[in-house]
């Protein structure tokens, strides 16, 4: 399965992370997609229909038709997408927040499902791979500049990510000068969560960095890395405790929630190469 990523123009960065395409092989695809805290506005461009499946709703299953766009929202589980062979996806992926930015709609009703997104403009402009993203960025350009709310939630944003996750929702408030309960509420309406829930899974998408971080150093750069093994129990301790997990089983059961596999696992892939689609 193929994932290419393009960069939206500068003046886009600040809310959009990426332009994405994703062709799915010869055979049916699946592929797990972890919380990040993002949203995506996507497009099934291909000939059939796929089915997303999120594990925070085991009893859903959406059905994403060809020629349809929809809005995933933030994930509090990860979630599963099988497509059939020769499936095209073209998408958008928001940083968090960048969504409700540049379009004012609360992200509260999408959480942890996909709904149809009607913008017939920009559903046109997602059609087909070729010239992608010099379509995307006109697009946004022809809009209204990006809402300027009350309360400047990349800066709240920039302060999760710098903290890997582990700054408190009191030091939040203190740097949006609101009482936690209007934090709240600025929560939902940016990402859709509650500020308690989107520091977790900062803190597991810190725990990813720091995976790939070791693969990097540990795998040679060219040869077999298949025999490679997993990162140490003493890695993964040593993560727990710096990332503020109680012990390893705390980091385990976020990395199951978030992810579908265990940490041990995810660095395995990372290091011999094999995630395909399948994992990432």
């Amino acid at each position: 399965m193929a994932f290419l990523e393009y960069l939206p123009a500068p003046a886009w960065r600040a809310h959009i992370a990426a332009y994405w395409v994703r062709r799915a092989g010869a055979g049916p695809a699946g592929r797990r997609v972890y919380a990040d805290g993002c949203a995506d506005i996507f497009c099934n461009v291909g000939a059939s229909t796929a089915f997303y499946h999120p594990m925070a709703r085991p009893e859903v299953v959406v059905a994403l038709e060809p020629g349809v766009l929809y809005l995933g929202g933030t994930m509090t589980a990860y979630g599963v997408v099988r497509s059939e062979p020769c499936g095209l996806f073209t998408g958008i992926r928001f940083r968090p927040g960048g969504f409700y930015a540049l379009f004012g709609q609360t992200m509260e009703p999408a959480v942890d499902t996909v709904l149809e997104f009607p913008e017939e403009g920009l559903r046109l402009a997602m059609q087909g791979e070729e010239g992608l993203a010099s379509r995307l960025d006109r697009w946004f350009d022809s809009r209204p500049e990006p809402r300027v709310g009350r309360y400047d939630f990349s800066a709240l944003r920039a302060l999760v990510d710098s903290s890997g996750g582990q700054v408190s929702v009191e030091a939040l408030a203190k740097e949006a000068h609101v009482s936690n309960r209007t934090l709240e509420r600025i929560f939902k309406e940016n990402v859709g969560i509650r500020p308690k829930e989107f520091l977790r899974i900062a803190r597991f998408q810190e725990v990813l960095k720091r995976l790939r971080q070791a693969a990097n150093k540990e795998v040679p750069a060219m040869g077999d890395r298949r025999g490679m093994p997993a990162v140490s129990e003493e890695s993964l301790l040593r993560v727990a405790y710096e990332l503020g997990y109680y012990d390893h089983a705390h980091l385990t059961n976020e990395f199951k929630k978030y992810a579908g596999i265990l940490p041990s696992q995810l660095s395995h892939f990372y290091k011999t190469g094999i995630a395909g689609g399948r994992y990432f």
